[in-house]
């Protein structure tokens, strides 16, 4: 399955204890429930939802890298000016 971000990719590659204790500490970090941080792993590329972007900054910080390294996709410059002038 392809998804939206490579959360769950970056985890998996990772030691089984180390990858518990990330996982635990992205939980408390987030404030969320465990079921909340599944389903941002399980985002798929076709789905309309995303992670609030402070979620997922907190998520890049802990598994130091960046938020664009978690992204599975590319945002198109072009569509986002096309939005942002509809909405005015």
């Amino acid at each position: 399955m392809n998804y939206k971000y490579c959360i769950k990719e970056r985890l998996e590659k990772l030691p089984m204890n180390h990858y518990r204790k990330l996982k635990n500490d992205i939980i408390i970090a987030l404030g969320k429930t465990r079921r909340t941080f599944d389903r941002y792993c399980t985002i798929s590329a076709d789905e309309f939802g995303d992670i609030p972007a402070q979620d997922l900054d907190i998520i890049a910080s802990i598994l130091k890298c960046t938020a664009d390294d978690l992204k599975n996709y590319e945002v198109n410059n072009a569509e986002v000016r096309h939005k942002m002038k509809r909405r005015r």
